[in-house]
């Protein structure tokens, strides 16, 4: 069964990325000059995302997401009183 899932999401991928080459190609030859703009605002988009995704590292178990460092706070300075309140 995971080999059937993953053949028919392969098959939906290559459809999905045709259909995509498809419209940029449609809309390429009618209007150049927006789809030059549309082009280079969904590149800038995903590179904003690629930018903000977690750092992680995969090995033979599979993808890790680090965790992310802690910020400390400095210490706040404490003031010794030589006497009591009352």
């Amino acid at each position: 069964m995971k080999h059937v899932k993953s053949i028919s999401s392969s098959i939906f991928l290559v459809l999905l990325c045709v259909g995509v080459i498809w419209v940029e190609n449609d809309l390429a030859a009618r209007l150049p000059m927006i789809f030059s703009i549309v082009s280079v605002s969904s590149l800038l988009a995903l590179l904003h995302a690629l930018r903000r995704a977690p750092a992680g590292y995969e090995n033979e178990h599979g993808f890790h997401i680090r965790a992310p460092r802690k910020h400390v706070h400095p210490l706040r300075p404490v003031f010794a009183t030589s006497g009591s309140r009352t």
